[in-house]
């Protein structure tokens, strides 16, 4: 019993955790204002958009692929989204948005996941031809009439507070987007865990002829691991525009999910990882970046940061991957 304990304990997510704790005391420390319930709510708001990113991106990871192409599939499916509620008229609330950028979102993420089946194509190599060309189609596009319409319902939603606190810059408050992170995170928990094709992800990713041979359906996996990218990254989409935080803003910061989502202790060479690990990930991240004000040091040492971090993750997991051989 006390053996099971102390295994549960020392998790990938348990160091992660205290990792995170300790490193909130220290800034604390320095600055006793981080101590606070308004900055806890400010890191969660600013990185809702990440958070659900990171979510689309962990079953790609576990497969073992390396793809950029998920934020230029968001840009898109809110501009599609855009364009036919502007063709109908719609003026509604801000879920159609939603269904519609999602629909666009779905289609995408399944003709790339048919691609990368039918003929065999690196994932990364086809993302990075998938991401400019779609960067070229939207630059394109507007210029053949295609814009979206004004949607009315967007007005005000980033000040929908499911609760708000005072803090050391005003007022904080805990968006509604929020409900969000926590049934994606619940959602692709229990995919991952709790299903037949969740758990065939990870040994795809694991050793994919291993896989084949135990009567996996690769091409299903392909197709749902991207469809899941495509529907989360534009909700993501919806979401950080909802904000003021639109996919033009976070578009070039695919590497931070990426890294976050390593970070989080989904393994570069495949078949690992975690919904709870993913989001401790994004945290740090996100909390790291808070701090950086927090201390007085320029927020743009924080790709440095990053990549110093992002370095020594992967170092570990490439040392712990040769010492279980």
């Amino acid at each position: 019993m006390l053996n099971r304990a102390k295994k549960s304990f020392l998790t990938y997510e348990s160091f992660l955790f205290l990792l995170l704790a300790v490193f909130v005391i220290i800034i604390g420390l320095i600055n006793p204002a981080f101590f606070s319930i308004g900055t806890m709510f400010d890191v969660i708001r600013n990185q809702t958009v990440y958070i659900l990113l990171a979510f689309g991106l962990l079953p790609v990871v576990i497969l073992g692929g390396f793809d950029i192409s998920f934020v230029a599939v968001a840009s898109l499916a809110t501009f599609l989204a855009r364009v036919t509620m502007g063709n109908l008229g719609y003026d509604g609330g801000i879920w159609f948005f939603y269904v519609s950028a999602i629909f666009f979102g779905i289609a995408a993420g399944l003709l790339i996941g048919w691609l990368v089946f039918a003929f065999k194509l690196p994932i990364f190599d086809l993302s990075l031809g998938t991401t400019s060309m779609i960067n070229g189609l939207l630059v394109l596009l507007p210029g053949f009439g295609l814009r979206g319409g004004r949607l009315r319902g967007m007005e005000g939603w980033n000040m929908k507070w499911l609760v708000t606190v005072q803090s050391v810059v005003g007022r904080s408050g805990l968006h509604v987007s929020f409900i969000l992170v926590i049934l994606a995170f619940l959602g692709m928990h229990i995919f991952l865990r709790y299903t037949t094709l969740g758990r065939a992800i990870y040994a795809v990713g694991s050793d994919k002829s291993v896989a084949i041979r135990t009567g996996i359906d690769i091409k299903t996996i392909y197709l749902v691991v991207f469809s899941i990218l495509g529907a989360i990254s534009a909700i993501a989409a919806v979401t950080g525009s909802g904000l003021g935080l639109g996919a033009g803003s976070f578009g070039e910061k695919f590497m931070r999910v990426y890294a976050t989502v390593i970070i989080g202790g989904a393994s570069i060479h495949g078949g690992k990882g975690s919904v709870f690990g993913t989001l401790l990930g994004v945290l740090l991240v996100g909390i790291i970046s808070q701090a950086l004000v927090y201390v007085r040091i320029p927020t743009v040492w924080m790709d440095a940061v990053l990549g110093v971090i992002f370095i020594a993750f992967t170092t570990y997991q490439t040392l712990e991957r040769r010492l279980n051989k």
